[in-house]
């Protein structure tokens, strides 16, 4: 079982599924706000945390960025992640690699070098990984999510081939609470677009993430 220590510090980088802020300014859209769809799974998260285990006084950042692919977050690494030396980087990556038809060959060699080097200061890499169609999906995310199976493959190979990498099965819980959830209400909605996560489907998979850390 995965567990924080006191004093660590969470990094939460990745794509749009963890933060909506775009390049080049790192700008929101006051949409977001106003709709409270800015708040993401790493924000419901941190504030769990935050809340319920004070006595960690664990630290949060969000490096990531809106759009982002592997090329991205390989290029921020440097001024993002190097200068706060998370303990755990937990990652959302797969949605844009797959659209752009990035090869899987250079998403996992690129997220290998990624790991590697947080090793040096024996920081942890966690993919939030296995996203399934969910009710009230649109076109787009139905037509993704096939497309992103092979990296979620290379989430799990790396796992198995570094002792610094693990993944997370969001998807299946996020999937099995948003049928429920539909079933009571269509209005029950996981996606604030059809793609991105709500304000419920963002806690839900916090939770994932809490149970595969022990629970709080």
């Amino acid at each position: 079982m995965l567990s924080f220590k006191p004093n660590q510090t969470l990094a939460f980088d990745g794509d749009s599924i963890t933060c909506h802020r775009s390049k080049p300014c790192l700008d929101q859209w006051p949409w977001l706000r106003m709709s409270n769809n800015n708040r993401s799974w790493g924000d419901v998260l941190a504030e769990l945390l935050f809340c319920w285990r004070p006595e960690l006084n664990l630290k949060f950042r969000t490096p990531a960025v809106g759009g982002s692919t592997c090329r991205d977050v390989a290029g921020r690494f440097q001024e993002m992640i190097e200068p706060i030396k998370p303990d755990w980087a937990f990652m959302t990556l797969a949605t844009n690699d797959a659209s752009t038809k990035i090869p899987v060959t250079e998403f996992k060699n690129l997220m290998k070098d990624y790991a590697e080097k947080i090793s040096t200061w024996n920081g942890q890499l966690v993919f939030l990984s296995n996203f399934k169609i969910c009710p009230n999906a649109n076109e787009f995310t139905k037509e993704s999510i096939p497309t992103q199976a092979p990296y979620f493959e290379a989430h799990l190979e790396l796992a198995s081939e570094l002792n610094n990498v693990y993944t997370i099965d969001v998807g299946s819980g996020l999937l099995e609470k948003s049928l429920v959830l539909y079933d009571q209400y269509v209005g029950h909605d996981i996606y604030s677009d059809g793609t991105h996560l709500s304000s419920v489907g963002s806690t839900i998979v916090a939770g994932e993430v809490l149970k595969a850390f022990g629970g709080i």
